[in-house]
C-alpha cells in the first residue's frame, strides 16, 4: 500500500471515524441497509476504529451505499459516514479494489456520458413516447473531469 493511501486512511479515521460513537442512528435511516443486511454503517465506521481498514476496502459493502446521505443527516455527531464512504472508495480505486462492475459504469460515463447504454431501442421508445432524443454532446467536459480527478487513468489500469 503506498504511503499516500495509508496517511489518507489515518488522517480519515483520525479526523472524521473516530467521533462516531456506535450509536447506529446511520442504520436505522439507511435505505440500503433496509435492502440488504449485510450493509451496516455502523459496522463499517467499527470496523475502521479496530484498524480492520485492509478488510473494508478490500470488502464489497463500501460499494453499495446509495450516497443518499441520510446517514449524514441523522448522525448526532456529524461524522459524515456518506462522505466517509466516498473517501474509501477513493482509497480502494487506488489501490485497484474497485469492483469491475463499477469500472465498467465509469468506463460507460466516459464513453457517453449517461450510466446506461443508449441503444437504439432506447432512442426508439423515447420517439414513441414523444421525448427528445438523448444529447450525448457534453462528453468532452466528463473526460475532462475524470483526467483532472485521475479516475480516467486508474479506470484504464484497472480495466487493462
Amino acid at each position: 500500500m503506498s504511503e499516500e493511501v495509508l496517511g489518507g486512511l489515518e488522517t480519515l479515521i483520525r479526523e472524521k471515524v473516530i467521533y462516531c460513537f456506535q450509536c447506529g442512528s446511520c442504520v436505522g435511516s439507511c435505505p440500503t441497509a433496509r435492502a440488504i443486511r449485510e450493509y451496516n454503517p455502523r459496522r463499517i465506521m467499527e470496523e475502521l476504529i479496530l484498524g480492520r481498514w485492509k478488510e473494508v476496502l478490500s470488502g464489497n459493502l463500501i460499494w453499495l451505499c446509495t450516497l443518499c446521505h441520510t446517514c449524514y443527516e441523522v448522525c448526532p455527531q456529524g461524522v459524515g459516514i456518506s462522505h466517509i464512504i466516498v473517501e474509501l472508495r477513493n482509497h480502494a480505486a487506488k489501490m485497484g479494489l474497485a469492483p469491475t462492475e463499477y469500472l465498467n459504469n465509469v468506463k460507460q460515463v466516459a464513453s457517453t456520458g449517461w450510466t446506461s447504454p443508449l441503444t437504439g431501442a432506447v432512442q426508439r421508445i423515447r420517439k414513441e413516447l414523444g421525448l427528445p432524443e438523448v444529447d450525448v454532446g457534453r462528453v468532452d467536459e466528463v473526460r475532462k473531469l475524470m483526467e483532472l480527478t485521475e479516475l480516467r487513468r486508474m479506470m484504464e489500469e484497472q480495466l487493462s
